[in-house]
């Protein structure tokens, strides 16, 4: 069971990684690679130590709200009425996957305001943007730790549900596109129906995660 649910957040970090978080980071991070790296090598440098600080970010905050899951889980175990935070939950992971199916609430202003910013070439600039944006608040993580906060039954498995998740966005398509940002124009670097298709996907994969989560308490 540990494993499927590793292998779901997994995925759902691939799918995020590929969709939301391309259409966040991609204005901010692809401009910036494509003006400051000569090559894929570089290029590619950059996007790995963004990608890693925001895993290690993951981590953390996986295991920080997992932690409050399985103290939640400990104190309201075996409570009838505990059932309707089960539901209410999982209607909310329901509800964000919907408005991120139909491409609602992706824009972070955290990240627009970055995304005015000029950057020294270091770095601590890509550690600095991954640190941020990590942390930043948008919908597809807002739906993923809410995830791990109701799925995590033991302390440590919100760490390791953050790190699956993390390890997705890693691998996601962002790490090839940041390889190749300074070869290509900036014009070819977004794909608007790629971008439509991936957010689709993610919504559907919250909106099945959600209506486990009731179904899991009620029957």
């Amino acid at each position: 069971m540990l494993f499927s649910k590793l292998i779901t957040f997994l995925i759902q970090g691939f799918v995020i990684g590929s969709g939301p978080c391309i259409i966040i980071c991609a204005p901010i991070l692809l401009p910036y690679i494509a003006g400051t790296k000569r090559t894929w090598q570089e290029g590619l440098k950059a996007t790995l130590v963004f990608s890693l600080t925001r895993l290690v970010v993951y981590t953390f905050m996986g295991g920080v709200v997992g932690y409050v899951g399985y103290y939640l889980f400990q104190l309201f175990q075996g409570q009838i009425w505990a059932k309707f935070l089960w539901v209410f939950a999982g209607l909310f992971i329901i509800t964000l996957g919907g408005l991120i199916a139909f491409g609602k609430g992706i824009k972070n202003p955290v990240c627009q305001m970055l995304q005015k910013q000029t950057l020294a070439n270091s770095t601590k600039s890509m550690l600095f943007l991954g640190l941020v944006i990590g942390l930043s608040p948008c919908l597809p993580l807002l739906a993923v730790l809410t995830e791990i906060m109701f799925l995590a039954e033991k302390f440590y498995q919100g760490f390791l549900y953050g790190f699956a998740f993390g390890i997705g966005t890693v691998i996601s398509p962002l790490l090839l596109l940041g390889a190749l940002a300074p070869l290509i124009p900036a014009k070819f670097i977004k794909t608007d129906k790629a971008m439509r298709v991936f957010n689709i996907i993610c919504g559907a994969l919250l909106v099945i995660v959600g209506l486990y989560i009731i179904f899991k308490k009620l029957f």
